[in-house]
This record gives structure tokens, sequence and C-alpha cells, in this order.
């Protein structure tokens, strides 16, 4: 019997973005020796802090300002992270990533004052589901990581929380968002297998949690709460809002088509795991911000001695090593 492939969220992206990045990244498990990139870094800090607030139940911990603090001092580099001012008329600044960390997450508790309609049920929810091909067998495992579920009192309802942080803040893609469809698909029947819900429940949709990362303006404002120039006028620069939720609800008919996609997306994969096609790659302009391979990538183009250049930059991983390990628990 043909051990099932197993494919996550990520690497769905990267295949899509380019398939010889792709395998290099989770055929190979190719990591770049040393520290991820403060980015990286920074979401994963806030992801932990976010869970760790958001306890069964409905009471809040408060002291998730402690463990991003912790979370900091462990980590030996100086981050710094960037932001946008670009709303402003300013440029963008680079901030220390445990000072802007610290103001984003008390802005939050501020803002949204402990949630109290979110009764939490579970947060960093680990799962594995079977993906079926177009006759019905099965033909990868899709795991990944829920970031959170709750009851909603507010409409009497089960819905995914999926964090993001973010320079930018968008949501005109979110309606046919890759990701949080993916999970929305399976949300339901994952749930009512663990228990989590009952077999008579469903999850609603999925409301996306978006925290700017930036700084709080320190302008004086007036009644309106409108930033002021130093004169007392209003001032044309108004920043945009730091944080921001936007829920999308999902259909049935969606919901086939997004495991459809995934099906088709292992079906590709598979022509490159078995060989039937020649790699290929989708070179960009992106390249150069965006791909921990550019440098690797253009030596192979060249025919220079790639292969050295990657045993003395990459090391080997399991990409699945997390969803292996919390398999066998």
């Amino acid at each position: 019997m043909t051990k099932l492939p197993m494919i996550r969220t990520t690497e769905r992206r990267e295949f899509k973005r380019c398939p010889q990045r792709w395998w290099w990244a989770w055929r190979e498990g190719l990591r770049p020796k040393g520290q991820i990139s403060d980015a990286l870094w920074f979401g994963i800090g806030i992801h932990l802090a976010l869970a760790h607030y958001y306890a069964p139940g409905r009471k809040r911990r408060k002291d998730m300002v402690d463990l991003w603090d912790d979370y900091c001092d462990r980590d030996p580099l100086s981050r710094l992270i960037l932001t946008s001012k670009e709303e402003l008329g300013l440029e963008d600044e680079y901030v220390q990533a445990k000072l802007l960390g610290r103001a984003m997450l008390l802005g939050y508790m501020v803002h949204y004052r402990g949630d109290k309609d979110w009764d939490v049920v579970s947060t960093e929810e680990p799962f594995q589901v079977n993906i079926l091909d177009e006759d019905g067998e099965p033909c990868a495992i899709f795991c990944s990581t829920f970031d959170g579920v709750y009851w909603d009192k507010a409409d009497k309802s089960y819905k995914l929380m999926e964090h993001k942080t973010a320079k930018a803040i968008s949501t005109g893609h979110l309606p046919m968002d890759d990701q949080g469809g993916a999970y929305w698909a399976v949300a339901t029947s994952v749930l009512r297998d663990k228990g989590i819900i009952s077999g008579r429940e469903s999850i609603k949709g999925i409301n996306y949690n978006f925290l700017l990362k930036r700084l709080p303006d320190d302008r004086p404002r007036n009644a309106d709460g409108q930033y002021l120039n130093k004169d007392g006028s209003v001032s044309k620069q108004q920043p945009k809002p730091l944080f921001e939720r936007h829920f999308v609800r999902r259909t049935p008919k969606q919901q086939q088509v997004q495991l459809q996609r995934i099906a088709t997306e292992v079906e590709a994969m598979n022509e490159f795991r078995y060989r039937n096609l020649a790699l290929y790659k989708n070179p960009t302009r992106d390249c150069a911000w965006d791909c921990q391979f550019k440098q690797m990538c253009e030596l192979h183009d060249s025919g220079a001695d790639w292969k050295e250049f990657k045993s003395a930059v990459y090391n080997r991983e399991d990409p699945y090593k997390e969803h292996r390990k919390s398999a066998q628990e």
C-alpha cells in the first residue's frame, strides 16, 4: 500500500509560487542554517501570545505580554521589524521588535476588551485529514493547525479565528483566500471527529483578526477621535486602524471547490514526485526578497557548483515533523 504524502498550507502556497522552490523546501527539506527571518520570528511570537491569551472559556490571560517579553528575551538577536507610515506621508521605519510587539498586544487588549462574546473552545489545534481524489480515494493527508475555535454568543455560532500580523491590512482577497478556505473546508468534520463540537454543530465561517505592525500614533486627538496638528486643527493624515476584523462565510459549493483544488494540487505535485514531469522554475522580481533559495537558484542556472553551496548554507529537516509528532500523541 502506497503511503499517502502529507501536505501543508505553506507547502501549497510555495508549490504554486515555484515548483523548484517547493522541491527544495518540501521534498529535500532544505532550511537555511542559523536564525529564521525577523518577520517570521515576529509572527510566530504574536501567535503564541494570542494563543495564551485566548484560554478555553471566557477568561483571558492578560499576562500574554509577559509571555511575549520572555519570547523576545530568549532570542539572541536584536530584531527589527519594518513598519509602514505611508498613509501619514512618512517613510517606512524599523522598530525594535520587543517594543513593537508589546505595544500591539497591549493595544489589542484595550481595543477588544476581552471579547466577552467569545467562548473559546480550542486554540492552536493541530489536525490531519485525508483529502480524496475524484474517485473518492485518499490521495494525501492535509495537516495544519487552527489558530482558534470559539462559540460566538452574539449570533450563537461556532467560528474559526485566523490571526494575521501585517505591515498593511488588506481584505479584498479574503473571500477567495486559499489558506482560510482550506481550513474552513475541513474544520467541521475535523472538529466533530475530535469531539470539540457535536455532530449537529458546524463552523459558520472564519474571523480574520488583523494586527497592524505599527506603533500607536502619539498625536493628540479631539472628541471625535481625530488626530490633530500642533495648532489644534484636524490633520489631513489620519492613520489607518491598528486592528481590524473581517468575517468570511463560505458556502457548501465553495467547500467542495476548495477540497477539489487541494486534490488537484496533490495530483500536480505527484507528477514531479514520480518524475513524470521535469521541475521548472517561476522566476519573478519578487525572488529577490521572498525566496530563501535565490542565490542557490542563480548558481543552479549558471552551471556553477550549486551543490557545494547547498551543503554549506542549508540543513535538511523534516518539514512535517511537528505533525508527525502530534499524530503519535
